[in-house]
C-alpha cells in the first residue's frame, strides 16, 4: 500500500472558497488525522484534522449533496489538485465524502467499480496502454459514487434486459475486432494475442452486468470516456 507522503508539499497554501453554491454543502466530522482508503486502488491518502478540513472549506464543490458530477466539480475549482496524481487525490476525496451518502449501496458499488475497471483495462489493450489509463483506475471511485446517487431512486427492470446487454457485448467485440484489425507494423500473430486478451476481459465484464443499472451505466462510462475512432489505432 502506497502513502503520497508529498500530500503536504501538493497542499501547502489553499486560496480562498469559490463563490457560493446554490447546493447544501455536507458536515464533516473532523477526527486528529483523516485516513481516507481508496476503493479503486491499492492506495490509502492521510491527512491531518487541519489539512484536510482545510481543503474542505478551500473546495466547498467537493462536498456537496446533491453533488456534482466528480468531472463538473474538478473543472470548478482545482486549485491544489492540477497534477494527474492531484487530480487522482480529488477523485478519492470526492468519493469518500459521497459514499457516506450512498448508503445501503455496498453491492452496486461493488459492482460498478469491477464492470468499470473492466472497460478501462479493454480499452488499455485496445490502445496499448498509456498513463491515462492507470489513472483512470483512480478515478474510476468517483465516478461509481455519482453513478450510484443519479440511481439510487431508480429499481432494476429485466423486461429487455438480456437482448440489450447482448447488442452491447457484442457490438463491443466487433469495435475491438474491426480496431484490432487495422493495426499497421503489427504481426497477425500479435492482434491475435490482443484480441484474445481484450475478449477475456469482455467475459470478464458481460458476467458483472446483472441488470439494466448496471449495463446504462457501464454503456455511459465507456461512451464518455474512451470514445475514439478506430483511425486512432494506427502506430
Amino acid at each position: 500500500m502506497r502513502i503520497l507522503s508529498v500530500l503536504f508539499t501538493f497542499y501547502c497554501l489553499f486560496g480562498c472558497q469559490n463563490s457560493m453554491i446554490n447546493t447544501k454543502q455536507q458536515g464533516v466530522h473532523f477526527k486528529d488525522s483523516i485516513s481516507i482508503k481508496s476503493n479503486s486502488i491499492q492506495d490509502t491518502f492521510k491527512f491531518s484534522k487541519a489539512k484536510f478540513k482545510s481543503i474542505i472549506n478551500s473546495h466547498p464543490e467537493i462536498n456537496l449533496y446533491p453533488p456534482l458530477h466528480p468531472d463538473l466539480a474538478y473543472q470548478k475549482n482545482n486549485k491544489g489538485f492540477i497534477s494527474e496524481t492531484g487530480q487522482d487525490i480529488y477523485y478519492t476525496i470526492y468519493a469518500h465524502l459521497l459514499e457516506k451518502n450512498n448508503i445501503n449501496a455496498k453491492q452496486l458499488r461493488i459492482k460498478l467499480i469491477e464492470a468499470f475497471h473492466k472497460v478501462n483495462n479493454i480499452h488499455s489493450l485496445y490502445k496499448r496502454g498509456g498513463s491515462g489509463f492507470a489513472h483512470q483506475k483512480a478515478r474510476i471511485t468517483a465516478y461509481a459514487e455519482f453513478n450510484i446517487y443519479s440511481y439510487s431512486n431508480i429499481k432494476p427492470n429485466l423486461k429487455g434486459f438480456r437482448k440489450n446487454k447482448a447488442k452491447y457485448i457484442k457490438s463491443l467485440i466487433n469495435n475491438m475486432e474491426k480496431g484490432v484489425m487495422k493495426l499497421v507494423n503489427t504481426p497477425e500473430y500479435a492482434k491475435t494475442l490482443i484480441l484474445k486478451d481484450i475478449n477475456s476481459e469482455i467475459s470478464k465484464l458481460e458476467k458483472l452486468i446483472e441488470n439494466d443499472v448496471v449495463l446504462e451505466a457501464v454503456k455511459n462510462f465507456e461512451q464518455k470516456y474512451y470514445n475514439y475512432k478506430n483511425i486512432d489505432l494506427i502506430w
